[in-house]
């Protein structure tokens, strides 16, 4: 049996309501696609464990595109027609011959003119297909790559005609010089991999705050181009509600104009310019950033007061309360809302209180922080999931993730047996068994 090219297969829990809904579409594209070359295939991703973790599935439903078996990252819709449109523009022509290309749509247009059409280019096309719509135009002159995004000016490739050069071309100008991030752009800019520019500006009367802005930015990303990319955020209209949590989350910003710059998309360290705002000073601010002459913003909560038995800590105080030269410190990274977290509390605060009872507050101490409302300061403590528990051994640099049984037995045994002064830790509650002062109470 001939080996299928194409497959779309898409991995699935039966309890998963959003896989219901997907079914009736997919079953509709299959029937479309079925005369094309493309097989469309689906995955029971709870009997198949093995499978779903090989391909790092985490949510259902997940859609997974092969060619030739390579794998590759589905980037369509969810209706019969998003899925049908999406797999044809990836198992057609990659590269269109045309006298007259079709002006820059939603994907950027990427022409070759020359006498012929380069396999070089053709290889550049097939795998980039997901980043624009690549033509070639047949002329008799020298031989000129040309890209544009819709509403921006056309950007020249000066390099040589070999694979390395072209594909940095098409990386460093994947995205426009001054793009739109909202939800659906965001995953495009996070997979570039590169440096990231918000441009947070507030609602001018009667005006576009993005074409208000658009000539200063674009100076601006024409001298970051490579390293960054320049983008504008609506902070106004309905469309923000859906993209505010992202901003308040990874940014912290509410007030406006405001300038974030993060060394990489996704970044947790962010850097933010509320100055002067012409294309001169922005320019100069992404300099500091690179040139390390900028310190990060933090988000933080206050700093708090008060003494409790668990130490609330926040971003601010978390370095000096955390890593320190004579205690161990265990912490908690938790989320309000998370129910896993809540579920913990009485019996970290059950730990909490036998370390007070034992007098062990200058070997350990329990503490938590809101990983919702506070950044990490320090980069080996990192966490993008609730509740997350780290140990810090008094004197140390780094941290340990702790993945044990999430009650006070646990977390006292392996305190017990990890603590930098565990012989101490023991030796104390001995004596004091023995001198029988108070007996040694269970967690």
């Amino acid at each position: 049996m001939q080996e299928t090219k194409f497959v779309l297969a898409e991995f699935y829990a039966p309890w998963c309501g959003h896989c219901k809904k997907l079914a009736p579409e997919l079953e509709k594209a299959a029937a479309a696609l079925k005369t094309e070359g493309v097989s469309l295939a689906k995955v029971d991703a709870t009997e198949e464990k093995e499978l779903a973790k090989r391909f790092d599935v985490k949510g259902f439903p997940t859609l997974i595109w092969f060619e030739s078996q390579k794998r590759g990252e589905y980037s369509g819709g969810r209706t019969t027609q998003t899925i049908v449109d999406w797999v044809r523009s990836m198992t057609g022509p990659a590269v269109i011959e045309t006298s007259s290309p079709e002006p820059a749509g939603e994907k950027p247009q990427i022409i070759l003119k020359d006498s012929t059409l380069q396999t070089v280019f053709e290889q550049l096309a097939k795998d980039n297909r997901r980043k624009g719509t690549f033509y070639y135009q047949k002329t008799g002159g020298p031989t000129v790559v040309l890209m544009t995004h819709k509403g921006e000016e056309t950007v020249k490739y000066n390099g040589a005609m070999e694979n390395a050069s072209l594909s940095q071309f098409l990386s460093d100008h994947a995205m426009p010089f001054f793009g739109e991030l909202n939800a659906e752009t965001f995953d495009r800019y996070l997979e570039e991999g590169k440096g990231l520019v918000w441009s947070l500006f507030p609602a001018e009367p009667n005006a576009d705050a993005a074409k208000a802005h658009r000539a200063k930015m674009i100076e601006v990303a024409k001298k970051v181009r490579g390293r960054y990319f320049v983008t504008y955020t609506d902070t106004e209209t309905w469309y923000h509600e859906k993209f505010k949590d992202a901003i308040d989350s990874m940014l912290g910003v509410s007030k406006f104009p405001t300038i974030a710059v993060q060394a990489k998309a996704g970044d947790k360290k962010k850097y933010l310019y509320t100055g002067e705002m012409t294309s001169e000073k922005i320019t100069g601010f992404i300099e500091d950033v690179d040139a390390k002459r900028v310190a990060p913003s933090f988000k933080s909560q206050p700093e708090p007061s008060g003494a409790e038995d668990v130490k609330v800590v926040v971003a601010t105080t978390l370095k000096k309360e955390v890593f320190t030269p004579d205690r161990d410190v265990l912490l908690e990274v938790y989320a309000p809302w998370c129910g896993h977290c809540k579920k913990l509390e009485p019996e970290y605060v059950k730990l909490a209180k036998k370390i007070r009872k034992e007098e062990l507050g200058d070997l350990i101490t329990i503490a938590k922080i809101d990983g919702t409302a506070n950044d990490s300061p320090v980069d080996e403590l990192d966490w993008s999931s609730f509740p997350t528990i780290f140990f810090v051994k008094a004197g140390a640099s780094n941290a340990t993730l702790y993945d044990g049984e999430r009650t006070a037995k646990g977390l006292w045994k392996y305190l017990r047996k990890h603590a930098s002064k565990a012989q101490e830790l023991r030796d104390r509650l001995e004596r004091r068994k023995a001198m029988g002062d108070t007996k040694p109470q269970k967690p």
